[in-house]
C-alpha cells in the first residue's frame, strides 16, 4: 500500500520525504503546485496535484492509500471533518498528525485547532499517531531578516524558555510511526532542553559567527504584530503563553531519544543546520553551490538558493516570468515533449554580484524523434545571498 504525504515540500515534510525515499517506501505527495513540488523533491517522487479542501483531487490522491501523514495547513479547523471523512471512505487505516504539546486526550475540544483536528480523526474512527510537538525551532526563522541586516531582533519576554524541536526529529519519528505495524496513539516530542529566546539568539550568533542583538518588545506590540496574520484571540493567547514560560518553562520529554535511539537535536545543532538562513552568502558561494547542485542532479538544492520572487527573462521562451511557482510551471510545460539524456554544466563564471553558467542539453524531441544539442548561457544576479534574477541567452535556439 501507499502513504500520502501532505506538506511534503515544507520544513518537516521535506525531511520525511527523504526518509521515505531512502527507505524505498511507496508514497506520494499531495501538492497544490505540482511543478514546483517536483522540482524541490527527489527525482521520481510521485506528486499528485490537489488540495486537502478540494474533495475531487483529494479522493484521487487517496486511491490505494492506507496511511496519511497530515500537516493541517491552517489555524482554523474548518473543513477537517470532510477531510477525515474522505480518509475513511478511501480505506485509510492510520493517520500520523503533527499536533501540539498542549493537547491532551481530555482537552481536545477546547485547546484550539490542534485538538480539534485530533478530535475529528478520533471521531472518524481512524487509527492514529498524534505527534504532540513542542515549539518548532524553524519558527525562529522569522528573525532571519533582522539578523542578516545586523539589526536588533524584537522579541517579547526574552527569558521565556521553550523546548524547541528540530523539524528533522519530528520527521524521523513520523517515519518510524509510518513504518510500524500499529498506531502509537499519542506522544509528546520536544527538544533536549528548554532554552530562552535570548539564548536562542546567542546560539544563532555563535553559529553564524556574528553578534546578534535583541530588543525587548512590549506585549501590546507583539500582539499587534501577530494579529496581522492571525486572529486577535490567537495572538492574545500566544503572547500570554510566552509570558507564562518565563517562570514555567516548557516541559522536556525524552520521547525522541526513546523512539530514535539517539538524543534529540539541540537548538545549537538546528542553528548550525540553518546558518545560511541567517548569514547572507557571498556571490561566489551562491554560484558554487548552485552549480554543484545541478551537477549532482539536486534541483531542490539549486532552488533553495533562489529568492521566492526571482525574475526570469528568456526572450526565446516567451514573456518574463516572476516567482518560483510560475517559473517552474513554465519550465515543466517547455520540457513536456523532451527526453533529456544528459546536461553538461560549465562554470560558474564570476562577477562582483553576478555569475554565469553555460548549460548544454543532450535531448530528444518526442514529437519527431530528433536528437539534438541545445546550449544556453544563464546570467544570474545575486542580492542578499539569494539569486534574484536570471537572464537566459540561447547559443542554439530551443525547439
Amino acid at each position: 500500500m501507499t502513504i500520502l504525504v501532505t506538506g511534503g515540500t515544507g520544513n518537516i515534510g521535506r525531511h520525511l520525504v527523504d526518509h521515505l525515499h531512502a527507505g524505498k517506501t511507496a508514497f506520494r505527495v499531495l501538492a497544490r503546485r505540482p511543478a514546483a513540488a517536483k522540482a524541490l523533491l527527489p527525482t521520481g517522487t510521485d506528486v499528485h496535484p490537489g488540495d486537502l479542501n478540494d474533495p475531487v483531487s483529494l479522493a484521487a490522491a487517496l486511491t490505494g492509500v492506507d496511511q496519511v501523514f497530515l500537516l493541517w495547513p491552517s489555524l482554523s479547523p474548518d473543513g477537517i471533518e470532510n477531510v477525515v471523512a474522505a480518509f475513511a471512505d478511501a480505506g485509510v487505516r492510520h493517520v500520523v498528525y503533527v499536533s501540539a504539546m498542549q493537547v491532551t486526550d481530555d482537552n481536545r475540544r477546547t485547546i484550539g485547532v490542534w485538538g480539534q483536528v485530533e478530535q475529528a480523526v478520533v471521531d472518524a474512527g481512524l487509527g492514529h499517531t498524534f505527534l504532540r510537538a513542542s515549539g518548532f525551532a524553524t519558527n525562529t526563522l522569522g528573525w532571519a531578516a533582522s539578523v542578516r541586516a545586523g539589526e536588533p531582533v524584537r522579541i517579547p519576554y526574552p527569558e521565556a524558555r521553550r523546548s524547541l524541536i528540530h523539524e528533522a526529529d519530528i520527521a524521523a519519528v513520523a517515519a518510524v510511526a509510518l513504518a510500524g505495524e500499529q498506531p502509537r496513539g499519542s506522544c509528546v516530542l520536544t527538544g533536549p532542553r528548554a532554552i530562552s529566546q535570548a539564548d536562542q539568539l546567542a546560539a544563532i550568533g555563535a553559529a553564524t559567527g556574528q553578534r546578534v542583538r535583541y530588543a525587548e518588545q512590549p506585549p501590546d506590540e507583539a500582539r499587534a504584530a501577530m494579529a496581522t496574520w492571525a486572529e486577535p484571540a490567537w495572538a492574545e493567547q500566544a503572547v500570554a503563553y510566552w509570558a507564562s514560560l518565563v517562570d514555567r518553562p516548557e516541559p522536556v520529554t525524552h520521547t525522541v531519544e526513546e523512539i530514535l535511539d539517539r538524543p534529540a537535536r539541540t537548538f545549537r545543532q538546528w542553528a548550525d543546520d540553518h546558518v545560511d538562513d541567517f548569514r547572507p552568502l557571498p556571490t561566489r558561494q551562491v554560484a558554487e553551490r548552485y552549480v554543484r547542485a545541478f551537477r549532482e542532479g539536486r534541483m531542490d538544492r539549486a532552488l533553495r538558493l533562489a529568492a521566492p520572487d526571482i525574475v526570469r527573462v528568456a526572450p526565446l521562451e516567451g514573456p518574463e516570468r516572476r516567482g518560483l511557482d510560475d517559473i517552474m510551471a513554465h519550465s515543466q510545460q517547455l520540457t513536456t515533449d523532451l527526453e533529456i539524456h544528459a546536461v553538461t554544466v560549465d562554470g560558474p563564471f564570476l562577477g562582483p554580484d553576478r555569475f554565469a553558467v553555460r548549460f548544454t542539453f543532450d535531448e530528444t524531441d518526442r514529437r519527431d524523434g530528433r536528437r539534438r544539442t541545445t546550449t544556453k548561457m544563464s546570467l544570474y544576479t545575486v542580492a542578499g545571498g539569494a539569486i534574484t534574477r536570471e537572464e537566459v541567452h540561447y547559443l542554439t535556439a530551443p525547439a
